[in-house]
């Protein structure tokens, strides 16, 4: 790559990335989460971290700055400026700026593992990610998760790599930082095992030495339990100030679980139930009603997928559909990545020894299988592709991965297939500007129709409602949800067509009918006639004359 356009590039990538995010958002109404994880966030700035939700967490507080900001300089700042930094919208802003942090650690992790050329196309990737989009502007967690797992996993890939004092800290607070974000981090702990426990099997079975990363760091780290201690004092500390040291050291006894497996935990603890935990109690407390409403699916609607709808039934565990997160992934993520996905795979197998598998592709393919096993077998709330967007920044550092298979000499061939691919991509993400939650691939080729394949947060949030009033000032004769079977203009969310509050509603509409058009991608317009509900009517009563 040209010396002088390389980081002219860089520029222009995190440019678009600003760009797209901060434009997109222009007219974007709130999401249907994003007010109680901005009022958990002010409370957290208020000093309180009592919990009142399952998932809402410390790092929401970020969102709540501007407004704490407004409430100090109120005095001082202009009535435009205070209105502004009142508003909840501007903490949307935070969390791109936590995008842009992202995005800057998936270049720097894929230029370090494979050139300064997989480092732009890893960038590219990020930077015109759908999935990514949507949830990069939102007051959630989703995006902080992703960000803080991309970076706890690359900084305990740096301490793998020289294991040190000063890396062994730095990941430490690195991982430590990532439990205040989503308690989907809380798996980090399993998957650094994971990986320490891969590289252990391969030293045993294999044999290999390395010269950059000595095969005894496993005996080192038994032996010097300064590392170990280094992680769990920072985590401990980090978890704790976090939620404002909220009633740490409660025992196990103290606590009212809600869920069967800290319920069971409680019971079988013992004499150590009622040993002090050195964690705060509503970190704690928000893992045992995660689960609890995981399981029973308290805290979530009806489940949908390609037109079937499960309803949850009361004291039984709920259970969704089987792959729908695999189903997600195959109409949500973009397909040139998928197929660069592919590739890339392809391309390891065939030249591995161009490759460190042990000491660097662990470190992006573990936490991947990982999270989409998981997900896929193990979680009952089917939500959303966004559950699966913490693997999202790893799959576009693996691709980027297969610069290296070429050594940056690239055929043209090979050329012209990543040229098209990433053209592809750019102009699949631009078409469905500025609708990023709703985004489906080329295989849903008629976009109306994506509601026969999935719906809830895959398609409709709450976030168009703007577009929603726009269009009934252009058709004030338009029917917004009608109670009954009517005719004439008809206007309809998806969610509530697919029956995600109430499978009954509009079972007449999407059993008999066809949309003719959409707004924004979240509502469905009909057109019904007298015609067309006089046929429904003698479809459902034959006998009777109407």
């Amino acid at each position: 790559m040209d010396t002088k356009k390389y980081p002219i590039l860089i520029i222009l990538l995190f440019i678009c990335i600003i760009g797209i995010n901060i434009l997109s958002i222009r007219h974007k109404s709130l999401t249907y989460d994003e007010k109680r994880h901005y009022k958990y966030g002010y409370q957290i700035l208020k000093l309180n971290s009592d919990r009142f939700e399952d998932s809402k967490m410390p790092f929401s507080a970020f969102n709540a700055i501007p407004r704490v900001i407004a409430e100090e300089l109120k005095p001082i700042l202009s009535k435009k400026v205070t209105d502004f930094l009142y508003d909840i919208k501007t903490g949307r802003y935070i969390t791109i700026a936590f995008s842009i942090l992202l995005a800057f650690y998936v270049f720097k992790w894929a230029k370090q593992l494979y050139g300064r050329s997989a480092g732009i196309l890893a960038l590219t990737l990020y930077a015109f990610s759908p999935n990514i989009i949507a949830h990069s502007r939102l007051i959630t967690t989703d995006l902080y998760a992703t960000c803080m797992i991309t970076i706890a996993l690359y900084y305990f890939w740096e301490f793998i790599r020289k294991a040190n004092i000063r890396t062994a800290f730095i990941s430490a607070l690195t991982l430590g930082i990532s439990q205040l974000a989503k308690y989907t981090c809380a798996y980090l702990y399993l998957i650094f095992t994971l990986i320490i426990l891969c590289r252990l099997f391969t030293k045993i079975f294999f044999k290999k030495k390395h010269e950059d990363i000595p095969y005894n760091y496993f005996k080192k780290l038994t032996k010097n339990v300064r590392y170990i201690l280094i992680f769990i004092i920072t985590n401990i500390i980090i978890i704790n100030a976090g939620f404002l040291f909220n009633r740490s050291f409660t025992p196990l006894a103290g606590y009212k679980f809600k869920s069967e497996l800290f319920k069971k935990i409680q019971k079988n603890a013992g004499i150590l139930k009622h040993i002090p935990l050195m964690l705060p109690y509503p970190f704690i407390e928000g893992l045992d009603w995660v689960k609890y409403n995981e399981r029973s699916g308290v805290s979530y609607s009806n489940i949908y997928l390609f037109e079937k709808i499960k309803t949850k039934k009361r004291n039984q565990e709920f259970h969704g559909f089987k792959n729908y997160y695999l189903y997600a992934f195959l109409f949500k993520v973009p397909l040139p990545i998928q197929i660069l996905f592919v590739f890339s795979i392809c391309t390891r197998l065939i030249r591995y020894k161009r490759y460190d598998f042990i000491n660097n592709e662990i470190f992006l393919l573990i936490p991947i299988l990982f999270f989409f096993i998981y997900f896929n077998f193990f979680f009952n709330a089917q939500l959303g592709i966004r559950f699966l967007l913490v693997i999202f920044p790893l799959l576009h550092i693996f691709c980027a991965g297969i610069i290296k298979t070429y050594n940056d000499s690239i055929p043209p061939i090979v050329k012209t297939i990543l040229t098209a691919l990433i053209l592809w991509l750019i102009t699949s993400t631009i078409s469905y500007f500025p609708h990023y939650i709703s985004y489906f691939n080329e295989l849903v080729w008629d976009r109306k129709k994506a509601y026969k394949i999935l719906a809830d947060s895959n398609i409709d949030w709450g976030q168009n409602v703007w577009y929603l009033e726009e269009y009934k000032k252009k058709h004030p004769e338009a029917k917004i949800e009608p109670a009954y079977p009517t005719t004439g203009t008809i206007v309809v969310s998806v969610n509530s067509l697919v029956g995600i509050f109430n499978p009954v509603k509009y079972k007449w509409l999407r059993d008999n009918f066809e949309p003719i058009d959409h707004i924004a991608y979240s509502y469905l317009i009909y057109k019904i006639t007298k015609q067309d509900l006089l046929k429904l009517y003698k479809k459902y009563y034959k006998n009777k004359n109407y």
